[in-house]
């Protein structure tokens, strides 16, 4: 052999070898506010609070996964329909009374009331045309008026603010 052909040889094989003995690993991480990972018998749970939900599911090789940790990302279209546009609330902020204006066309509606706690205030049900919402009697504060259509469930939450 020769020696051009032995030095190339040597050399192409110390460079293989320098890429296996030098190369990078990369672990699988995730940078979030809150999680662990726990293990027992054999199964392995990764968990994190505060990530969008994605999700995954195999039955075969025994794969759920929630969350950007994950090793199979599936993306999945959002429809953005802009639920009850047609539907009015005034004034806002409040201090005693608020209109809600329902357009003709729509279905029997329910409206509720919450605070920030989640705490139900007040329930109408089966309303349409125009409701008056008595606001005098709750504390100042945010609340959260939601509408929604008994039928198909649809729904849509407004931000309301009671005033002095």
């Amino acid at each position: 052999m020769p020696m051009n052909k032995k030095l190339f040889t040597i050399a192409l094989g110390l460079m293989f070898l320098g890429t296996a003995l030098f190369s990078q690993t990369i672990q699988n991480s995730v940078i979030s506010n809150a999680g662990t990972t726990a293990t027992a018998g054999g199964v392995r749970i990764d968990y994190t609070l505060g990530e969008t939900v994605v999700e995954t599911f195999s039955a075969g090789g025994n794969t759920l996964t929630q969350g950007f940790h994950q090793t199979n990302l599936t993306i999945t279209a959002i429809e953005n329909v802009e639920l009850f546009a047609e539907i009015s609330i005034y004034p806002n902020p409040s201090k005693d009374f608020v209109n809600i204006d329902i357009p003709a066309d729509y279905d029997l509606l329910d409206i509720t009331l919450y605070d920030v706690l989640g705490s139900l205030i007040n329930k109408q049900t089966e309303v349409s045309g125009s409701v008056t919402l008595d606001v005098t009697n709750i504390s100042v504060g945010t609340y959260y008026l939601q509408v929604i259509n008994p039928i198909n469930r649809e729904l849509k939450t407004f931000k309301l603010v009671k005033s002095n």
